[in-house]
């Protein structure tokens, strides 16, 4: 069903898990103004639900997950309105917290199933999930260096990828294949289409199957040591666990696996 307005983006839930889908496949699923206000609701209901555990974030049809900026529906508004910018009217556009999981701190693990070519802010997606998953003909790439545009929302890649990679990417400005970005560990999985949900789900089904507090403390804890640096981040990460310790689920774990049965979490 779709979350409101069009069915421009789709937002399904099941068994704890939650399939976020950019529906615009005509337009590569390109992104609109629209669009980026639907992925704000999306990722604010799913922070918010507590019932959710994961989130698979993919798109429609076979050609593209997302080919960024729909250019085309901004040169309309442009003919229409000359002073129209929709980085004026979404100024978070620039530091990526404009329709993706950064502006709203979600907190859960996020897959990306990629369908096909992620450029511009396709890529800025990929970027912004925990675990990808690409179909085999799937492309990657940034291509503002060849446009005179910019990339301040790409710092987060010094952490993913190496700098030389990193490099590749940003300053060549060609499609990278799949392959090569799983090659270097910055995707998981590299599988044929037909494969791409089954596998999301199924990596999916097991984050959903573990101890929900652990597995957001986990990511937390990574994502803020990269802030604040190894000492810190310690120290940090000792507090984030603090909770997960505490929890009624800590005692349910090992209480489980001593009953050699499946736990029933209930992350508190």
């Amino acid at each position: 069903m779709p979350l409101t307005g069009p069915e421009i983006l789709l937002y399904e839930k099941k068994d704890h898990i939650v399939t976020i889908t950019m529906n615009r496949p005509e337009r590569m699923n390109s992104v609109t103004i629209e669009m980026f206000d639907l992925l704000d609701e999306a990722w604010e209901k799913f922070q918010n639900d507590d019932d959710a555990f994961v989130a698979i974030w993919t798109a429609a049809g076979d050609r593209a997950f997302s080919a960024g900026m729909d250019l085309k529906d901004q040169a309309e508004r442009v003919a229409k309105d000359p002073s129209f910018d929709i980085v004026k009217l979404r100024p978070g556009v620039l530091d990526g917290t404009v329709g993706t999981p950064y502006g709203h701190n979600v907190t859960k693990p996020i897959i990306a199933a990629v369908n096909g070519v992620a450029t511009a802010g396709g890529f800025q997606f990929t970027m912004m999930s925990d675990l990808r998953v690409a179909a085999e003909h799937a492309r990657f790439g940034v291509g503002e260096v060849k446009v005179g545009r910019g990339t301040p929302w790409a710092i987060p890649v010094l952490w993913q990828m190496p700098l030389p990679t990193a490099f590749e990417v940003l300053l060549m400005g060609d499609p990278v294949p799949a392959q090569r970005l799983y090659e270097v560990g910055w995707i998981n999985r590299v599988v044929p289409l037909d494969q791409l949900m089954p596998t999301a789900m199924q990596m999916a089904t097991v984050l959903a199957g573990n101890a929900p507090l652990s597995v957001r403390a986990a990511k937390e804890a990574f994502y803020k040591a990269m802030d604040v640096g190894r000492r810190a981040g310690l120290d940090m990460a000792k507090l984030i666990y603090d909770k997960v310790y505490a929890s009624e689920d800590a005692i349910e774990g090992p209480r489980a696996f001593a009953e050699k049965r499946k736990p029933v979490w209930k992350g508190r």
